[in-house]
């Protein structure tokens, strides 16, 4: 029978979070966070045009972490021992490479056409650039999902963090030294895209080197056509299928890039208004980046043991499993998105220098809770192995998005985008959520305390919003230092008041404190005396 004692489950979570999810993690708060300095060098329009062109590399990207590699890894495990690992390897890059040729040819032609369509022909260099990661793809894709067959993780890891690293600093001194030369924003713009393809090369690399460092002989293939297109389809319509959930944020960005300029455009706006408008807009996201990444740091290492007990058809175990990790999505999303909700006007003048916007940023804010819940139950419905669900579900969430935008961006701006969303990623949440239950039960055999969640929520939020208004009473709110302090005091406050009213309410049970590293420590102060039953 499959049973987990809490020794196992905790050595097992965090030895996967500090392998695949650490590096991950390391990843998604770099790319969030470069995004800032960048807006305070190149200016509202400078990330304009990043942005626009951000989610196509986006998509490359993720393809190359974790669709592929995920996907070639699985095949290689479930494999025949009959079946040769480099004869596998060898079909895959093959298939993959010819693939994503065709794919950047046609993107690479269609460059005028695409620009058009976002109302800025300048758009034109950039997006060409940016076609040029999808080149990467194959390579990137084979060399981490043979590592990950294998069962190292640590060359997957290391390349991810490093392709990051040399990104993220290349973007910014190249954005320093261009803006001090006086190069206009589509420069500017152009060379951070470049940043991310040295960063990519960089990523080769450093898998070549543990490849060439690993050895071993060298063996003739038989390259047969008749088994590139049978691996190639499995790769495709995997690799797709989680990169879809992965990048289920920058998907609505792509809607955005091609929507909000000619919508507020067509709406009477000056064009130029119009693009520094979206940069405003796409002051959002690294927020929403890291307001989710917690989120997914928690769902990827539950994976694993939803699709073991799945397999041995445990279903308590998979209702444990499901519970837990929806229950801190729902916990932690919320907080983050009631906090930055609250105290969005003195962030933004932290982070980005002056309060445009604030009202959209703090309506897209509620994002965070439903794109982490989105994100942690498309993953719950991977280790169900209902993979189709979550994709079809987001497809149907960038129609919704789409059609909204055609509504609300003409008649409230940037705001109406905001709205739309909160609402398409609300769209896939419900659906997910639902379809989890409908499998599992989940909500029968896991107690969630929304209620409970819901005051702990609203008693954060109102002793954040009292101290942050009683110091911004203080001292004017336009000095960016003292705005700092303001959000990250607010921060504290409420991460205070929020834990607090988790542990009077007795919101977590033991068996999941257990699991958080220094579990046993972490009970032992948060509940001194405590029942079997309450939770």
């Amino acid at each position: 029978m499959f049973e987990l004692n809490h020794t196992e489950i905790q050595k097992s979570f965090w030895r996967g979070t500090l392998i695949v999810s650490g590096a991950a993690l390391i990843v998604k708060i770099l790319s969030a966070f470069y995004r800032i300095p960048y807006q305070n060098i190149a200016g509202d329009l400078g990330l304009y045009v990043y942005q626009q062109v951000y989610p196509f590399y986006a998509i490359a990207f993720a393809l190359s972490m974790y669709g592929f590699p995920l996907m070639l890894s699985k095949i290689l495990s479930e494999r025949e021992e009959s079946e040769d690992v480099k004869g596998i390897l060898t079909h895959s890059f093959i298939g993959l490479s010819l693939a994503f040729i065709i794919l950047f040819l046609i993107l690479y032609s269609f460059v005028p056409v695409i620009a058009e369509f976002m109302r800025d022909p300048m758009l034109a260099t950039p997006l060409k650039i940016a076609s040029y990661s999808f080149l990467f793809v194959p390579l990137l894709s084979i060399t981490r999902g043979y590592f990950q067959g294998e069962g190292e993780m640590m060359p997957t890891a290391v390349s991810q963090v490093i392709e990051q690293l040399v990104r993220v600093g290349l973007i910014l001194i190249l954005t320093v030294w261009l803006v001090s030369q006086g190069f206009d924003h589509y420069a500017v713009g152009s060379a951070a895209i470049f940043g991310g393809l040295i960063g990519s090369f960089t990523s080769v690399i450093v898998l070549l080197f543990y490849i060439k460092k690993q050895g071993g002989k060298q063996v003739n293939i038989q390259i047969s056509v008749h088994k590139v297109l049978p691996i190639l389809w499995v790769l495709v319509k995997g690799g797709f299928a989680i990169c879809v959930t992965t990048v289920l944020l920058a998907l609505f960005q792509l809607i955005d890039a091609f929507q909000v300029v000619p919508a507020l455009a067509e709406a009477g706006m000056d064009i130029q208004e119009a693009k520094v408008s979206k940069g405003i807009f796409d002051r959002g996201q690294p927020l929403l980046q890291l307001g989710t990444v917690l989120a997914t740091a928690m769902a990827l290492p539950l994976i694993p043991f939803i699709a073991r007990a799945k397999r041995s058809h445990h279903i308590e175990q998979i209702r444990k499993f499901t519970g837990i990790s929806l229950k801190f999505s729902f916990i932690f999303g919320g907080a983050a998105s009631v906090g930055l909700a609250v105290i969005i006007v003195p962030t933004n003048v932290f982070l980005y220098q002056d309060t445009s916007g604030s009202f959209a940023l703090g309506i897209l804010s509620a994002a965070i809770l439903f794109g982490s819940l989105a994100i942690t139950s498309s993953a719950v419905l991977q280790g169900l192995g209902k993979i189709g669900y979550p994709v079809l579900f987001i497809l149907i969430a960038l129609v919704v998005k789409g059609l909204l935008n055609t509504i609300l961006l003409p008649l409230f701006g940037i705001v109406g985008g905001a709205i739309s969303t909160v609402i398409a990623a609300a769209f896939v949440t419900i659906l997910n959520i639902v379809t989890i239950d409908r499998l599992t039960d989940v909500f029968k055999a896991q107690r969630f305390y929304s209620w409970k969640v819901i005051r702990a929520l609203l008693l954060m939020a109102l002793a954040t919003f009292l101290w942050k208004e009683l110091l911004m009473e203080i001292y004017t709110i336009e000095n960016r230092i003292y705005a700092g302090c303001v959000a990250l005091s607010s921060v504290l406050i409420g991460a205070i008041v929020f834990v607090a009213a988790l542990v009077y309410q007795k919101v977590w049970k033991e068996e999941e404190i257990k699991m958080l590293p220094k579990g046993q420590i972490l009970l032992r102060l948060l509940y001194r005396e405590r029942s079997e039953e309450s939770g």
